[in-house]
């Protein structure tokens, strides 16, 4: 039996999509193994990402799944390749990549003499000593002591009196130089009459006598040093002479403890933003079951910190042609997609510029948070070209575009199958999609160089 034109169109599609979703799963080094899974306990699971990567000795060897809180405390389950063996006394630990990398879960497989974990099994993680616990113990030491008073208090009436210490040790000095030139002087008595009693000595010391003229010549040096170190004190060198003399440097001091608290401030907040950043590619074929056409999209979504992201993309990308034409594709084409979005719970809302029209849309999951497809089922709905009028094909589009759909991710975590209705006010054109969408690492440690460069 001969196939139609349309079914044969259907099938060169479907072989195309098929050796583009190939091509995409050899060019990213994708790998499909037999996971098992495991539960390891946290205190603090602070900036594990979900479907972050597990790690033994540096490699590769599974996926963080899901956290959630179990008993106020976090549950981290992670799967683990059928391959690898954990025994009992692994150890599992939060480390990052680097100073701005990203986190993963870093894990030993334990003592090879100890019985096998089991699917399901789960296991003590070892707490990470994170930036925020060394400013709190650094907060807590500089907390207000109802018995000692204000730490800063403190801290400066202990320089002020330091600063008094120093002044009244100057003064001494200043008052006693006679003295101190009197006993340098009879230092110096000392170590002429000692030459004429090494010499007396030369007679009755015997062996030791070449020993006896070292250590008079060590306590000669000595002395002339202490008499330099007097003279450089009195004149205000070195760092000892400044702490005498100079009046300002409690001061310094003092401005220099706040500067040290706003970097480390600073650092604090910028090395968090950073290394929450990540970078997607996303690309999508939506085909249209009324006019029996193929809509490309292709973006970037930028997520700086969980909760928030930015997408940046063009539709229906192609060679433009007249859409007043019968037969032609009625979707304007090579349009540009950039909007943000924030989420609020189940609930995601974005806007800005949709298909180069303003408006903005919801997404909405509505699974409940500890089902595992919590995050793999969406529905959406978005409205833009709120002042559209024209007509062209049999049709007048004088109302506002309206879209609604859904989708299911079907392989974690790149692929994505769904459908929507488009411009329900006046076509209601069914479309089924397939959106493609892949986590690009060294992009987004670009991005974070580019603001560290900044």
């Amino acid at each position: 039996m001969a196939l139609s034109t349309e079914t044969k169109v259907g099938l060169f599609t479907l072989s195309g999509l098929f050796v583009f979703a190939l091509a995409i799963i050899v060019l990213g080094d994708f790998q499909f193994h037999g996971t098992y899974p495991l539960y390891v306990y946290f205190d603090n699971a602070l900036g594990l990402p979900e479907k972050g990567p597990v790690k033994v000795a540096g490699v590769e060897v599974g996926q963080v799944e899901r956290i959630e809180l179990v008993n106020q405390r976090a549950r981290v389950k992670v799967r683990v390749r059928k391959n690898i063996s954990v025994h009992q006394g692994t150890k599992a630990q939060v480390v990052s990549t680097g100073f701005i990398g990203s986190k993963y879960l870093e894990m030993t497989l334990g003592d090879p003499t100890a019985p096998i974990l089991s699917a399901g099994d789960s296991f003590e993680g070892t707490p990470t000593f994170t930036f925020d616990e060394v400013m709190g113990k650094l907060g807590a030491f500089l907390k207000d002591d109802p018995a000692q008073g204000a730490a800063a208090d403190n801290l400066r009436l202990t320089i002020a009196n330091f600063r008094k210490v120093s002044q009244t040790l100057a003064d001494s000095l200043g008052n006693q130089r006679a003295e101190l030139t009197e006993i340098v002087q009879n230092i110096r008595d000392l170590s002429a009459h000692a030459k004429y009693v090494a010499a007396d000595l030369r007679e009755i010391t015997g062996e030791r006598k070449e020993d006896i003229k070292m250590a008079l010549a060590k306590f000669r040096s000595i002395s002339e040093r202490l008499d330099q170190i007097t003279e450089r004190v009195q004149k205000g060198d070195g760092l000892l002479g400044r702490l005498v003399n100079d009046p300002e440097l409690g001061k310094n001091l003092d401005q220099t403890m706040v500067n040290v608290n706003k970097a480390t401030t600073d650092i604090k907040s910028f090395t968090g933003r950073i290394a929450a950043i990540n970078v997607y590619w996303d690309y999508r074929q939506r085909f249209d079951m009324e006019d029996g056409s193929w809509h490309p999209d292709a973006g970037i979504t930028v997520v700086p910190r969980p909760g928030k992201y930015y997408y940046l993309g063009g539709n229906n990308l192609g060679e433009r042609e007249d859409r007043t034409v019968e037969g032609n594709d009625v979707e304007r084409k090579n349009r540009v997609t950039a909007v943000m979005g924030y989420d609020f719970g189940p609930v995601t809302l974005y806007g800005g510029v949709l298909r180069s029209r303003g408006g903005g849309g919801v997404k909405i999951r509505p699974l409940p948070a500890s089902s595992g497809w919590n995050r793999r089922v969406e529905l959406e709905a978005e409205a833009y070209d709120f002042g559209r009028d024209e007509a062209y094909q049999g049709y007048t589009f004088d109302k506002p575009v309206y879209n609604a759909g859904a989708r299911v991710k079907v392989i974690e975590p790149w692929l994505w199958l769904g459908g929507q209705v488009e411009d329900i006010a006046v076509r209601r054109n069914l479309n089924l999609n397939a959106n493609v969408m892949f986590r690009d690492e060294d992009f987004a440690f670009l991005l974070a160089f580019i603001g560290l460069a900044r």
